[in-house]
């Protein structure tokens, strides 16, 4: 009787999650929506000036973000960006899910929170753009670390940037 040799294990195009990485996903998934339930309240009832004041606070203890980087290696590496990554993407599957309308700036607010708590330095970027369709001007909010975008930042290219909170660091590359 003749024995072939094992075929070797196909490679993994991605590394094996962890077995309680789920339910973390989910837990995340559900913060996310509460968050997201509190700031479109809050867009609501509070004027935006007291808003762009309290997403400009920084909470005690917080880390200064880094220097911008274009670096895509050195991001990589950064496990702040990872987690704001990852966020930023639950933030906008939350937001696609729940039964209300939570549009950019609800989001911007809800993954800054998030990731404040976490003590990930975060900024909310606003900015504007001609709409052509009916001659106005249209708004939009998105989430920067280190000067990448993650959540809502798909169309901020088109938008001149107006304000940035919280702006108190020097900006400039790694």
């Amino acid at each position: 009787m003749t024995t072939e040799p094992a075929a070797p294990a196909a490679p993994a195009t991605r590394p094996p999650r962890p077995r309680g990485d789920i339910w973390i996903q989910r837990l995340l998934l559900i913060e996310a929506a509460f968050c997201l339930a509190l700031a479109v309240t809050s867009v609501k009832l509070i004027p935006f000036r007291r808003l762009a004041a309290w997403s400009s606070r920084r909470p005690a203890g917080a880390r200064l973000m880094p220097p911008d980087t274009t670096d895509l290696e050195v991001l990589r590496a950064d496990a702040d960006w990872r987690q704001s990554w990852r966020i930023g993407r639950l933030v906008a599957v939350a937001a696609r899910k729940v039964p209300f309308k939570a549009v950019c700036l609800p989001q911007a607010l809800a993954g800054q929170s998030m990731l404040r708590r976490r003590g990930v330095p975060v900024e909310i970027v606003y900015g504007v753009k001609r709409d052509t369709e009916t001659g106005g001007i249209a708004a939009h909010a998105w989430l920067e670390y280190r000067g990448r975008g993650f959540l809502g930042h798909e169309v901020a290219p088109d938008h001149t940037e107006i304000a940035r909170f919280p702006s108190d660091r020097a900006r400039g590359p790694e």
